[in-house]
């Protein structure tokens, strides 16, 4: 087998109603637009993100698929010098980070007749919980959103949120409210800003059943082992390397952490946290649904992997881009085919294409 062509597809796919903040939120908004730009990564309305489908052709008339992560404007996605090279030529483990790495490891699980999940390691479990996802909301907005998660059947509602909304208490009372038995995660993406104010909130939530997500600057984690001293409340930095998360479990500084990396680096860093004895979960860039099908694969391989996960892509738009559902009932199972294991709706692919080379 041999690879013989490189195809781009730039997709935009809208979300689906009741996901993104409300108008008097400004989340995503540019900064000329009055709101607070969502850190460094959202420039822009988070609607306006486009992500490259990628697939690799081969002479054997197999498709290797990838995604790319989700961006703004216009993107040079070079395709890589593999034309002519076999599949089974590369070391899976040497594809690291980027669509086109994503679309040869599904070549080669393709080409192995073998699950990608396998070229990870071996899935650990057969499926992992996944949470319903919202961005800032009001409190009545949150409520609604928790009355949806149930109903489709999720354990975990994660939303997003910040100090300055001066309601953070409030949205989670009211999503708790509609739905007693869900578990809350709280995301404000260190816009807690200090442990006092992240401390006040937890006091206020005491004996609920809340997570408090990467409150706080990742850059002093002895304010996160303040923190998990101080509340009986899951403390859960959101981690971006090995390197923090051996910091975080030499320093006892959390309950469980959620992982960045999608790949290798997530396996590994599961691994560390699994040697501590800790959960993890992995992130998402709320992904079009190939992604969030990568992710999935490396996530089967840690045990430990057992916090709702964030793979919210596939359901927060109005199509996954998917034949099949990949999250039901809070559950993402485990794909067997070959490769990724997914089948593309190529239907959706065309309607939501905003250009392709």
């Amino acid at each position: 087998m041999k690879i013989t062509g490189f195809e781009r597809t730039v997709l935009r796919v809208p979300f689906m109603p009741g996901i993104l903040p409300t108008a008097e939120y400004g989340e995503f908004a540019p900064p000329d637009h009055g709101g607070e730009p969502y850190l460094k990564a959202y420039p822009e309305s988070i609607e306006r993100r486009c992500q490259d489908l990628l697939r690799l052709h081969t002479d054997e008339g197999v498709t290797g698929m990838g995604m790319g992560s989700p961006y703004y404007g216009q993107q040079d996605d070079t395709p890589p010098d593999w034309s002519g090279r076999d599949p089974l030529d590369f070391e899976p483990r040497s594809l690291v980070g980027g669509g086109w790495s994503m679309a040869l490891l599904d070549l080669i699980g393709k080409a192995l007749d073998q699950p990608m999940y396998r070229l990870f390691g071996g899935k650990m479990q057969p499926s992992i919980p996944v949470d319903y996802w919202i961005a800032r909301q009001t409190p009545e907005d949150t409520a609604l959103a928790a009355g949806r998660a149930v109903e489709q059947g999720f354990h975990g509602l994660k939303m997003k949120c910040r100090w300055e909304d001066g309601d953070v208490v409030d949205r989670v009372l009211a999503a708790l409210e509609v739905a007693p038995d869900l578990r809350i995660v709280i995301d404000p993406n260190r816009r807690f800003h200090t442990a006092e104010n992240t401390l006040e909130i937890a006091r206020a939530l005491e004996g609920n059943n809340v997570v408090i997500e990467d409150p706080i600057p990742r850059d002093d984690f002895t304010l996160y082992k303040r923190l998990k001293e101080e509340t009986s409340l899951p403390i859960a930095p959101h981690l971006a390397s090995p390197r923090e998360a051996i910091e975080v479990v030499h320093l006892g500084a959390a309950d469980a952490f959620n992982i960045g990396p999608s790949d290798w680096m997530f396996v590994h860093m599961a691994r560390i946290a699994e040697d501590a004895g800790l959960p993890v979960w992995t992130a998402s860039n709320v992904d079009l649904g190939l992604f969030d099908v990568y992710r999935l694969h490396a996530a089967l391989v840690a045990p430990n992997c057992t916090f709702g996960s964030d793979i919210c892509g596939n359901f927060v738009h109005e199509h996954s881009l998917l034949t099949k559902p990949l999250v039901e009932n809070g559950v993402a199972t485990a794909p067997e085919g070959p490769g990724l294991g997914v089948e593309l709706d190529e239907e959706a692919v065309a309607k939501y294409t905003v250009a392709a080379d």
